[in-house]
């Protein structure tokens, strides 16, 4: 039986990444494209249909062949899946890469895939934002969090910039206690007026709260103790977003592995340690394991999920060892 032919494409705000794999577990191209945009504009849906299709016209032609895909999965930054946006954005890819399965959905789904291997656990993202997402063994998936950051997003990276800069300035004020956040941060930004032009003005707001996650870790690993307390929180939010979305799979009595997901955990144990704690309280049996690919593998997952091609264990093995080539 000739080897089924399917497409990954994760799609962010900073790159479009495609992979070409097939049912034996080789990558057979990869392919890259410019940033994704919302779908809603027209400017956005031109600059989308430039990313998609120069990702994936680029993998074809890596893989040195003429390749037919039976499917394609699309994880794409902005887009709800079911929605009306997916839709357009799954039209744009069958366009594109002429397959009779296209799948389009949020960037979340296949970064779950990525990480568990398309097997149960739940994944929570700690980048910018915060989400957790997870599947069991029924294939019951659910989501808990992601809400954005006027709202949610608890644990995520803005929320620890704003509270960082929240601690320092009320020191200022002399309404909290001493924190070395302040003359790091008044370093970083510079004064009062500054700091305000650079949150409030064009280009600054989450991107720049974002941006003073190492500060508040490096004030951590100095021993401050309001640093290390924003780090303890966001890892007990965190560390709440996988008990919320255990609990909703009905999955907090059994063991299960945790996927953490995102540049806030590469601080380690600040954020790590409390995050297990809060778990441990609900969720005994939990345990926290490493990604097994990236997300634009979790999207080739899916696919070949979606045509009745489910990898086994040892087509995993050789997909990990074609990974590790790129």
């Amino acid at each position: 039986m000739t080897d089924v032919v399917v497409a990954g494409i994760d799609g962010g705000a900073s790159s479009t990444t495609c992979v070409l794999v097939d049912s034996s577990g080789r990558i057979l191209g990869v392919g890259r494209g410019g940033p994704i945009d919302h779908l809603y504009k027209s400017s956005g849906r031109v600059r989308t249909r430039r990313a998609l299709r120069d990702a994936v016209f680029s993998a074809r032609r890596a893989s040195r062949g003429r390749v037919l895909l039976h499917a394609v999965v699309a994880g794409l930054t902005g887009v709800e899946p079911r929605s009306g946006v997916s839709h357009t954005a799954a039209r744009m890819i069958r366009e594109i890469a002429r397959a009779p399965v296209v799948h389009a959905t949020w960037d979340a789904e296949i970064a779950y895939f990525g990480a568990s291997a398309g097997r149960r656990g739940v994944m929570v993202i700690a980048g910018t934002g915060s989400v957790a997402y997870g599947r069991n063994a029924r294939g019951h998936s659910t989501r808990a969090g992601g809400y954005g950051y006027l709202i949610d997003d608890l644990g995520g990276g803005v929320r620890i910039g704003q509270a960082a800069l929240q601690a320092a300035l009320r020191s200022a004020d002399g309404r909290a206690p001493a924190t070395a956040l302040l003359p790091m941060l008044l370093a970083r930004l510079g004064g009062w007026p500054k700091i305000r032009r650079r949150v409030y003005g064009e280009g600054g707001g989450r991107t720049l709260l974002a941006s003073l996650v190492p500060v508040v870790a490096r004030a951590a690993r100095r021993g401050d103790r309001v640093a290390r307390g924003i780090l303890a929180e966001a890892g007990r939010e965190l560390g709440a977003l996988v008990v919320a979305a255990a609990g909703r799979l009905e999955m907090l009595e059994e063991p299960f592995p945790v996927f953490p997901v995102g540049g806030v955990f590469e601080i380690g144990r600040a954020v790590l340690d409390p995050m297990r704690a809060a778990m441990r309280k609900r969720a005994r049996r939990a345990v926290i394991r490493e990604p097994e690919f990236p997300p634009e593998i979790g999207a080739a997952l899916m696919a070949l999920e979606m045509v009745g091609a489910s990898p086994d264990a040892k087509v995993l093995r050789r997909l990990a060892a074609s990974a590790r080539q790129l």
